[in-house]
């Protein structure tokens, strides 16, 4: 995976394992915001957190840059 600084342009080059290692908590985030998203939705479609997880991962790239609070983004899987 390589992940970009949105301030200073750092460049990171780290394998799946560590990156959800490293941002545990940043992943964490955007995945309650991503919960919260699909929740509010359609509240008669109501998913269990299995599914949900499966599909916040399925596109982890633009969740975690979109949903998350963090100062790096996900330029490459």
């Amino acid at each position: 995976m390589i992940l970009k600084n949105k301030l200073t342009r750092e460049t990171l080059e780290i394998t799946y394992p560590e990156f959800r290692k490293k941002f545990a908590k940043e992943i964490r985030i955007a995945f309650e915001s991503y919960r919260r998203t699909q929740l509010n939705k359609y509240s008669y479609n109501f998913k269990d957190d299995n599914s949900m997880e499966y599909n916040f991962y399925f596109q982890l790239q633009w969740n975690f840059n979109h949903l998350g609070n963090s100062n790096w983004y996900v330029e490459r899987i």
